[in-house]
């Protein structure tokens, strides 16, 4: 009965440490611009928060799908209709 005991807790004490640890890898993921206006996934928040242009996402596979869409709907930008 007893070293069925221990053997629970030694299980269930496992199970929190490899949830925690879980927890604590887990990132989030960021659609950032840099200076040159190119678009790229980051797995860190950015120290500069313009620089951020969608997030938090939970996975990689979210952000780079949000990235793609604002992309494609995005219109090129038309030259001034007069000289500078």
């Amino acid at each position: 009965m007893m070293g069925k005991m221990v053997r629970l807790i030694v299980v269930l004490v496992a199970l929190v440490a490899f949830g925690m640890a879980t927890l604590a890898v887990a990132a989030d993921f960021y659609v950032v611009k840099d200076a040159a206006g190119k678009t790229s996934v980051v797995d860190k928040k950015p120290a500069d928060e313009k620089s951020i242009v969608k997030g938090p996402f939970k996975t990689k596979e979210d952000a780079e799908k949000s990235m793609k869409a604002a992309g494609s709907t995005s219109k090129p930008a038309k030259p001034p209709a007069e000289g500078c």
